[in-house]
């Protein structure tokens, strides 16, 4: 093969590290952001941080309308409302504009009590620790508390037994040679500790310890163990008639005995499991001024940091290598800070483009929410569909009727009679409600739902009306139904 030299003429696109650091720092979270610009301050002298009391600025609603008449671009500043947005309620002032009012402190989305959530936070106990502390004081054999030990060590996030005593022996194996009895006998104690239902083998099992330390005098109490005994099956496809004949009871001694069922906890270890409290801050809220919705944004991520002038100081060394360095340090400090404000800027535009196609969201709620695409408010701010994807990736949004998610206003549509359209998430509602208000003997079938929206002129297949079931976790109309 011969080897040769030529010139070629091409165009490619390159992400410059500024683009991507913009890029990432817009995909992140308000928390990982946080500890993003923690690192960054770590690392960077010329970084530190703004000190800023957010709780003795002044409320003006108007400022945050006032944001958004920048360009977008990286030398844009943010003036959105300096408050921390964390509201309790909804008040007044005395020219009658609505507003979030603090409770005090630092609010719930302030940067201030996240740090403090996470500094004084204690891990909690996880499920094998609760039980082997409580297996610390019965007095056990050296064979008897190696069993045990091996037993909890094998439980699942549900608290039940994942391994069977053949897996067992191996586990134990060649240090302990134990026989079936002195397995059973091990595992009943780890049964027997302050939490019924840990240790179980099955389900059955599971639902027969929790019965088994009721009071006799509990209501429903032999019916609810012959249930969880024989019929757990005819029971879980409620398939009341039959189990009317096999009890031969009838309709409301199979309540009880199906109320008391339902009062158990199929999964004890989940409730004793080690979790770690997952904190959502929201990166901006609305509020309302006269008969329109406005938002703003929660905390300016690019106020919490600033240059630190005393560096340039040394910026005139005669030493070549420290000048390089502090002079690339200062440039990567600035392109920090803008890239904070053009995150800024960027979010609190989509956000503020949500919600104002989304006003009647934030008088009614879901039902009232109208269709929207990620496409359409890229087209409106003049941005590329994936920046939209980072912007609402993570954020949340604190409403009158809650936290939600950005992505959550995003939403397909469904035609109507009428020629006009509804979002498939108003839809979802309207189906919930329906569900809701069913008569608990005789449920609504898919297909009658279908017929109501339909007659409420929403046009609707009833694969589709199912499959927003499903999507909310709501099961079928034959598992829904009651005995009584």
């Amino acid at each position: 093969m011969k080897q040769s030299l030529e010139i070629r003429h091409g165009q490619r696109l390159q992400l410059t590290p500024r683009l991507q650091q913009s890029i990432r720092l817009l995909h992140l979270s308000l928390v990982d952001l946080a500890q993003e610009i923690t690192a960054a301050m770590e690392s960077n002298p010329f970084l530190e941080e703004a000190e800023t009391d957010v709780n003795e600025l002044p409320i003006d609603a108007s400022a945050a309308l006032e944001a958004g008449a920048d360009d977008g671009s990286l030398e844009a500043q943010i003036h959105a409302d300096r408050d921390t947005c964390a509201p309790d309620y909804f008040a007044d002032d005395e020219a009658g504009n609505n507003y979030w009012r603090e409770s005090g402190g630092r609010g719930a989305g302030g940067h201030a009590n996240t740090e403090q959530a996470s500094d004084w936070a204690e891990e909690p106990a996880g499920l094998a620790e609760i039980l082997l502390g409580e297996l610390s004081l019965h007095r056990l054999s050296v064979t008897d508390r190696v069993i045990a030990q091996a037993i909890i060590g094998n439980l699942d996030d549900r608290g039940y037994l994942a391994a069977n005593f053949d897996e067992l022996r191996v586990i134990l194996s060649p240090d302990i040679a134990a026989t079936d009895d002195e397995i059973e006998a091990v595992l009943h104690l780890v049964q027997s500790l302050s939490h019924p239902g840990i240790a179980s083998r099955n389900p059955r099992e599971c639902l027969l310890l929790q019965l088994s330390v009721l009071g006799e005098d509990t209501p429903g109490l032999t019916n609810a163990q012959r249930l969880a005994d024989q019929y757990l099956t005819l029971l879980s496809e409620r398939r009341y008639d039959e189990l009317l004949r096999h009890l031969h009871i009838d309709r409301k001694q199979l309540s009880e005995a199906v109320s008391l069922i339902h009062s158990l906890d199929p999964a004890p270890g989940e409730h004793l499991s080690s979790s770690v409290a997952q904190y959502i801050v929201p990166d901006a809220c609305v509020y309302r001024q006269g008969r329109r919705w406005g938002v703003r944004l929660t905390q300016e991520s690019a106020r919490n940091v600033r240059l630190n002038n005393y560096y340039r100081q040394y910026l005139g060394e005669n030493d070549p290598a420290t000048r390089k360095y502090l002079k690339e340090r200062l440039q990567e400090a600035r392109w920090f800070i803008r890239s904070l404000k053009q995150r800024d800027n960027t979010i609190l535009r989509v956000a503020r483009e949500i919600v104002d196609h989304q006003q009647a969201f934030m008088a009614a709620g879901d039902s009232a929410l109208t269709a929207l695409t990620m496409r359409e408010v890229a087209a409106r701010l003049e941005l590329h569909e994936s920046t939209i994807s980072r912007a609402v990736a993570q954020k949340y949004l604190l409403t009158p009727h809650g936290i939600f998610e950005l992505k959550h206003f995003f939403s397909g549509q469904i035609g109507e009679a009428t020629g006009t359209t509804t979002s498939a998430r108003a839809v979802q509602a309207r189906i919930q409600k329906v569900i809701q208000s069913e008569p608990r003997a005789k449920p609504v079938s898919d297909s009658r739902i279908t017929a109501i929206l339909n007659d409420e002129g929403i046009l609707i297949a009833r694969r589709t009306v199912a499959k927003y079931r499903e999507q909310m976790n709501i099961p079928p109309a034959n598992r829904r139904r009651s005995v009584l």
